[in-house]
Formats: structure tokens, sequence, C-alpha cells
């Protein structure tokens, strides 16, 4: 369009929304006709009747006229919805949920809620599925004024902005409020200003509940349908709700099961993101895949198969690649074009000199590799700017374009405990760990009080009559074991085993699962009668997931871990820039994606750049299989 005509149509609107008191909406990606609406707290009708263009859908950047009634003036009031009716709908061929859902002016996440079924699987042709028509109603929600008085506060460790607020009894905007500056992540040891009451005691956290943070124009109404909880519920929970009503940010304590259509994202109950369901289908990207395939060393005439049986790093480049190959094929069935570029790091320095000076990287939007850490430091340091991607685990200089996509051991002992910590109430723990493992120990002791703890004998193995002093008849026994030494690690599982019995019920967990546990010495059988739990980068999948049949049927032969990762990291790459190129911006909307054997979830670093902490909880079962814990 003609800049001068996009500034006459700005000019005209600007006078348009003065005279009639209206306002104006660029359509971002994602939004319907009733999500903005919501966001208004005006009918979708209003919005319709004033831009008909819409009921053909909503495109990206379209300005709308937005009608300021006078309940979006007034403070206090919201728009709630309520099911009146439901429409059938036939799904055609190449329909979506987010293009069925902008045709009617319904959110994706209110047709899954009355079709059940689309939360674990893709839309079929021909079937049919519910509509929901909803009624708006206002609901009067309360503000206050912020408090007048402050004191210092001093953050604790893995304290996040609704923890403190929590426990002094405001919303997270007014402690950003009474803290500008304040930064997204709070550190520990950090100062902060919350309310000085003299009648106001800090509210501890209760493990056995979970917590909520209300979102804008939420009602009772709505937090019904999503959370499951009536009001009612809330008030007996949050009995300040009584007196003060519902407040954009504030948090709330709620029951401890929730949906299965929401998850935990740092201990606070949030809906779950779909991220194939957000897409642009029409989306064109970029990546760059840069392996260690070491071509230069393979010569005319060498037996390749042998090359490869002889070189694990060759092998693994080699599987991840196909998985790659087979990320692209799903994204292609999307609708997603992807142009890729193969580049061989040959494993060293001077490959990745080469590699950058040869290769512009400047219409990339995302590198994937290589695969060594001194390699990848290089590259990613080559092309400032282009999001970069380290596939396997390693220590990385602390850049700002840099993605560690493997969760490291702090992040994976942080999700087992927050998992004991959370369900261990009515458990009698037990930690037994090695000199080695001292601070784990403490780390446990602090986090689980009342713990019991029983020191190795020589730091070596345990007795049977020391442990059962301590055991529990009554409770069930929850007994933590920290060690990567092989023999203390036979010792122990022998002895726990041994231990068991009908009145003694005994679960074994770690925090981390090293080398150790590979060992013949080490008994499977002994792992699953305890029903051993430990947390995990990736699950294996199983064989009859679609990504195996297809991959099969590609090559050949089944998917191994390396094959499975190259997939998981690839589509979730494609997929997170068919969103939205700018993957800086993104890591805090999208939350928690999963693929077949891996998580993504990425927090900015404090020292530059992002981690992973999608991570498993899984256990043995008496199948001799492992399985996630839910």
């Amino acid at each position: 369009m003609n800049k001068f005509v996009v500034f006459l149509l700005v000019a005209f609107f600007g006078v348009f929304v003065h005279a009639q008191d209206f306002d104006t909406h660029a359509v971002k990606k994602g939004e319907t006709v009733t999500s903005i609406a919501r966001k208004y707290q005006v009918s979708p009708s209003d919005i319709i009747r004033l831009n008909p263009e819409v009921k053909n859908g909503l495109a990206v950047n379209t300005i709308l006229i937005i009608p300021l009634s006078d309940k979006a003036k007034t403070d206090g009031e919201a728009m709630t919805q309520e099911v009146v009716s439901f429409i059938t709908h036939k799904v055609r061929r190449k329909e979506t949920l987010f293009s069925i859902a902008q045709l009617y002016n319904v959110g994706v996440d209110d047709i899954k809620k009355y079709n059940k079924e689309l939360y674990s699987r893709q839309l079929k042709k021909r079937e049919k599925i519910r509509i929901p028509r909803f009624e708006y109603k206002a609901v009067e929600v309360f503000k206050d004024s912020g408090p007048d008085k402050t004191k210092t506060y001093v953050v604790q460790a893995k304290e996040g902005k609704w923890r403190v607020a929590y426990k002094h009894g405001i919303t997270i905007e007014e402690l950003e409020e009474l803290n500008p500056g304040i930064g997204d992540v709070l550190r520990e040891g950090q100062e902060v200003q919350v309310p000085d009451h003299p009648d106001n005691e800090e509210k501890p956290i209760d493990d056995s509940h979970n917590y909520y943070v209300v979102l804008p124009k939420e009602g009772f109404y709505r937090l019904k349908v999503k959370l499951g909880v009536t009001r009612e519920e809330l008030e007996e929970l949050n009995p300040e709700l009584k007196e003060g009503g519902l407040k954009e940010g504030m948090v709330l304590k709620l029951p401890k099961s929730i949906s299965s259509d929401l998850e935990m994202e740092d201990g606070v109950v949030t809906e779950k993101f779909n991220l194939v369901d957000s897409i642009d289908r029409r989306a064109q990207t970029s990546i760059a895949l840069v392996l260690p395939f070491k071509l230069n060393e393979i010569e005319e005439g060498d037996n390749f198969k042998e090359k490869v049986k002889s070189s694990k790093l060759l092998s693994r480049s080699l599987d991840f690649y196909t998985g790659a190959l087979a990320a692209l094929d799903s994204a292609k069935q999307l609708g997603i074009s992807v142009d890729v570029r193969v580049l061989d790091s040959r494993a060293s320095i001077t490959g990745t000199g080469r590699l950058l000076t040869a290769n512009d990287f400047k219409d990339v939007d995302a590198v994937i590799g290589p695969f060594l850490t001194t390699p990848f430091n290089e590259v990613a340091g080559g092309v400032r700017g282009v999001p970069v991607f380290l596939p396997f685990s390693g220590n990385v200089k602390p850049l700002n374009n840099i993605f560690q996509t493997v969760p490291d051991d702090q992040v994976l002992r942080d999700k087992m405990i927050t998992y004991i910590k959370s369900r261990a109430g009515d458990k009698q723990v037990i930690v037994i760990a090695d000199s080695k493992n001292a601070g784990v120990r403490e780390k446990l002791q602090q986090e689980l009080p009342g713990v019991k703890v029983l020191n190795p004998t020589e730091d070596k193995f345990i007795r049977l009559d020391d442990l059962k002093n301590i055991l529990s008849e009554i409770k069930e026994n929850w007994v933590i074991v920290e060690t990567g030494d092989i023999v203390m690690l036979t010792n122990v599982t022998g002895v726990l085993n041994s231990a068991r019995s009908d009145k003694r019920k005994i679960t074994m967990f770690t925090t981390k699962k090293g080398n150790a546990y590979d060992s013949e010495s080490v008994s499977n059988f002994h792992l699953a009668n305890l029903d051993f739990h430990y947390p995990t980068v990736d699950k294996a999948s199983s064989g009859d997931t679609p990504f195996v049949k297809a991959y099969a049927e590609k090559f050949g032969i089944s998917p191994n871990r390396y094959a499975a990762r190259g997939y998981d990291l690839t589509l979730d790459v494609i997929l997170r820039l068919a969103y939205d190129k700018d993957l800086y911006e993104t890591t805090s909307i999208i939350g928690e994606t999963e693929y077949v054997e891996n998580k993504f979830k990425y927090h900015k670093k404090s020292l530059g750049g992002y981690y992973n902490n999608g991570a498993y909880i899984v256990k043995y079962t008496d199948k001799l299989e492992i399985e996630e814990v839910k």
C-alpha cells in the first residue's frame, strides 16, 4: 500500500476515534475477535459492526476500530462469557483449529474445551466438532490503590515475583510499581520494596497447594471454567477475595489437583501452549545445520560403512541429520517452507573458521550446531545476532545468542527436589549420600525439613539393621540415594531391596542418575522393585509413534536417541520460527514444548544466552520399563 494512503488512513482513524470516543487496535498473531473483545471489555458483535471485514477472518496488522463502551471505561467491570448454544462444524480439507477459531470468532482453547479429544490429537478431515456460542456479561472486579508505607525485603533462593507478591498480599503489578526497574528475574539476595503494614504478616507458600496468577479481565466464571474451582472454593482458600474481589496480577491459592489441560511453570498453574496451533502455516524460514561430518577425511575408495562404524562422531552426526530430515518432512506437511543449509564443521576450529569465511549468515534465522563446544563457541561468536542452538551438553561462552538445549545437572536436581518436596508431606524421607555428595545432602536437608540421614560406613556401604532403625512401618519411605560409586550403589540398592516388606513400603530416588547405574553390578530388578525415580533430559519413545513409523519407512531402520534428538530439536526450532522469527522475545511467550523424546522450555541466563529446563521425571516399572511420572 502506498505510504501516503497509509498516512491518510491513520489520520482519518485518528480524527474518527477522537470524535466518537473509539480506539484502534493492530491485530497481532494468534488473536481472534473474541480475544480482542475481552481485552477491551466489549462484545464481539460491537467489533464486527464497526469492522465487517473481520467476518472473513483476521489478518495480522489489520487496524480495527474498537468502541469504548461505558463498561470498558468504568474501573471494576470486566466481560465474562457464558455458553448459550453450540454449532456443529464439519472439518474440511486443510482446515486447522486456528482457522476454524478465526471463522467463528472464538479461541482455539474454547474449541478444545468442548472437544476434549483435540488436546491429544490433530483434527481429522470430515469429523464433526462442537463450536461454542457465547453470551457476554459484565462482572465486577475491584481495584485497590497501592500500599503507602514500604519496607525492604531480601529475595530468597528461587523466589520469583509471584512468590514475593503472594507473601506480602499484593499483585505482581503492584510489586513492579513499588520497584521500578526490578527486571524480569529476581536474584537471590536482591533487595526489593514491599508493603509495611504492622498487621500484615508474610503468607507462607504452602507446598500442598498450587498457585495461579490472575490474568487481565478474568472473573470468577472464567476461573471456574479454566481451573475447575468454584468462587466459594477460591474464597475459602483466599479470604481476601471476599472483601477486595479479584485483581489482575494477584496470586491465588488453589487445590493441589489440576486439570490435565493445565501445566506447572515455576510453581504456578498455567495454560498449556500449543505451538502447532499458533504458527503461521505460510511462514518461510531459513536454518543452517552445522554438523561434524569431517568429509575432508573421507577419500574416494574408502569404505564408508566402515568409516561410520569406526567413528562415533560421524555415526551420531548422520543419525542426528536423518532426524532433522524427518523434521523437515513434518514441517512441509504443516505447510511451512524451510530453506536449509547443511554445513560441515569438520569438528575443528580450522573447519569452523573456513565455514564462517565461506558462508553469509545474514539471511539465516537460526543455526543448529556444531556438536562440540569449541567449534560451537566459534560459530556463535561469528554469527552474532543469529540464534545458535547447541544440540548436546557443553560449556559455552556467555553470549546472548546461545541456546543450550540440554538441561544441565543443576536443572535436573532442582526438578527432582521440587517433585519430592511437593509430594513428601506424608512420607518418611531418608537421605543416603557419600562424602562427594555432601553438598547435595545439605541441600536436601534445607529443602526437606525433618529428613532423616543415614551416612554410609567408610563411604561405601550401609547395614540392614541401621536402615531398619529409621524406616517407618506407618508411612511410605522415600529414600534418596546420592552417589556415583558403583560399589556403594550396588550395596545400597541391595539393602533397600532386602528391607522391603508388607509393612515397609520403600521407593528410591536420586537427583542425578550417573554412569554407575549402567554397571552390571547394579541390579535392574532391585531398581524396579524400588520404583526407582530419577530426572532425565529425554525419555525413550514407544515404537508406534508417527515419527518412529515415518522414520522407519524413510530410512529402513528404527530411530535411535540421536535421530530422535535431531528430529525434536529441528522441528522445535522450525515451529518457533513459524510462530515468530524473534526467538529471543518469544522465549517468555512460548510455554514448554514436547515432541518424541525431548522437552524444551527456554529461560534467559543472567550472564547471557538461554538455557532449557524442560526435563522428565521417570521411574522403573515392574516390567523393567521406563515410564514418565506425571
